[in-house]
């Protein structure tokens, strides 16, 4: 009752009568919950500009290197160079990546690589700091029971990332497959755009050994160098596929795939 007393006291006192105190109340909820939405709406936009700058940022810049294959295996030697040829038609699908010129990265990747032709995480982050990109592919196709033994690795240039790793057992047919999971895996884990859906198939690899053969010659990774002559299989390259040509040829030794585009 004292209670009820002071508050109507107060009530004369201010001129506030009860209906005025429970609008005051309700004003006051009215304004706690505007409150609320403005602090709710503001967090959205800054969600919103937060996923478009993600969505914006960069593609990576990574390099190709040749698969480290056991020594004096010919029939496995050519898949060395072959394999970075089906990660540049991968990538073609990948715009979260910006791969090498495979030309522009031989020449560090042989010095790194030495006589043995194989590479070690130190020599793969090597190269890549070397070509200043943020990543190198390597990796190692060895004999196995059911046909070949697939291991592929992304390496960072900088020791504060972590390294990536896909591995898989397959036939050499099986291999294109499953360098497009592994490229797949590595875009989720690098939280990028995913690989585009395109109509033409993906080469197979034992398609592919006659290029990369000449690939070899091209940049003596297991027999003798042969710089800048291959004009026959670039000529016909650039008219199947100009862009693949451009990525693994040098333009100043081969005039018919013109400036970089």
């Amino acid at each position: 009752m004292l209670n009820n007393l002071k508050r109507l006291n107060y009530s004369r006192r201010f001129g506030v009568t009860q209906r005025g105190l429970r609008l005051l109340g309700t004003g006051l909820s009215l304004a706690a919950a505007s409150t609320i939405l403005i602090v709710f709406f503001q967090s959205a936009c800054v969600l919103k500009k937060s996923k478009v700058s993600v969505e914006s940022s960069p593609p990576v810049r990574l390099v190709f290197l040749p698969f480290n294959t056991p020594a004096g295996n010919k029939d496995l030697r050519w898949t060395a160079m072959a394999v970075p040829i089906l990660m540049a038609q991968i990538s073609k699908r990948a715009p979260a990546l910006d791969p090498v010129p495979l030309w522009q990265v031989m020449p560090a990747a042989i010095e790194s690589a030495g006589n043995s032709r194989s590479f070690t995480e130190e020599s793969a982050a090597y190269v890549a700091n070397w070509i200043v990109a943020k990543w190198s592919v390597m990796g190692e196709l060895t004999p196995a029971k059911n046909g070949v033994s697939l291991m592929v690795d992304f390496i960072p240039a900088k020791s504060n990332l972590v390294a990536f790793r896909y591995t898989k057992t397959g036939s050499l047919d099986s291999v294109g497959p499953n360098l497009r999971i592994a490229c797949e895996q590595f875009l989720r884990y690098l939280v990028a755009k995913p690989l585009e859906a395109r109509s033409e198939k993906l080469q197979n690899l034992t398609s592919l050994r006659k290029l990369a053969e000449t690939l070899d010659r091209e940049y003596g990774w297991s027999v003798e160098t042969e710089p800048g002559k291959a004009q026959e299989a670039v000529s016909s390259l650039v008219r199947t596929d100009e862009r693949l040509a451009h990525f693994l040829f040098s333009p100043t030794l081969y005039s018919v795939l013109g400036p970089v585009k």
